[in-house]
């Protein structure tokens, strides 16, 4: 009686054992079975997904480009002689490798293939647009050099700049939050990931436009020595336009279709 009762408790156990290995199995889609559209969405790897990563690189490499503009402007202050020496060079370094960055997303390997078959994608259009305008920026803050603190205004200048770079990184990091948002991978969270982006890059705007054309910029170039022809003035207005052209295209993102 009892080897009976043994048996039968092996085999009880081997059942319980066995039914989460069935579960699990059975979760698995057969072939030819359909799976879920919210799961193939997020996980299917189309190019709309694979366009917001690209889009999310090249937006950290513009913050990237931003944050390393800023960081050697305020070294160019010269207010921490023991700082500041360390904090250009790597800010120099960040604006190097942001621009890096955005040309390997445009160029790399990954963009080649998908090339091959997206090329005529209007998302692959926009993509290049934007990086060209990431780029565009780039040259200018690489090309900025404000050593000579004695000419008048220069100090204002740094200021405005630096309130422009910071534009750029709240659009860029706007624009990603929005993107991760339409993922549609966290549920209710996702719509305020998309709202709290949406504000970002909607202030971004108005401040650039308050720095190039608002009462300070006016009074500053009220002084000859500040005019157009002034080449550091010049180059503050192309950092503005150049900047409002990638925040511009940022607001106007096309949905990738994966939510």
């Amino acid at each position: 009686m009892k080897a009976v009762i043994r048996t039968l408790l092996s085999v009880a156990l081997v059942l319980i054992f066995s039914f989460p290995a069935l579960a699990i199995h059975d979760t698995k889609p057969s072939e030819g079975q359909e799976v879920a559209p919210a799961v193939e969405k997020k996980h299917s790897g189309h190019a709309g997904m694979q366009m917001h990563h690209f889009h999310m690189l090249m937006n950290h490499g513009m913050s990237m480009i931003a944050e390393g503009s800023n960081m050697a402007m305020l070294a160019q202050m010269k207010m921490a002689p023991g700082q500041d020496a360390e904090m250009l060079h790597h800010g120099q370094y960040m604006i190097k490798e942001g621009k890096e960055l955005i040309v390997r997303a445009l160029n790399g390997p990954e963009m080649t293939a998908m090339m091959k078959e997206h090329a005529k994608d209007p998302l692959m259009d926009y993509t290049h647009q934007l990086g060209e305008s990431m780029l565009k920026v780039a040259d200018i803050l690489e090309k900025m050099s404000m050593e000579d603190m004695s000419a008048p205004g220069m100090m204002s200048m740094h200021h405005m700049h630096m309130m422009v770079n910071h534009a750029l990184q709240m659009a860029a990091e706007g624009a990603n939050l929005i993107m991760l948002g339409d993922m549609g991978m966290a549920g209710s969270v996702d719509k305020l990931s998309i709202e709290h982006g949406k504000d970002m890059l909607k202030d971004a705007k108005p401040m650039v436009a308050d720095m190039m054309g608002g009462k300070e910029m006016k009074e500053m170039m009220k002084d000859k020595s500040m005019s157009m022809e002034n080449p550091m003035m010049a180059m503050s207005h192309q950092h503005g336009e150049a900047a409002m052209k990638v925040i511009d295209l940022l607001s106007k993102m096309p949905s990738h279709g994966s939510k």
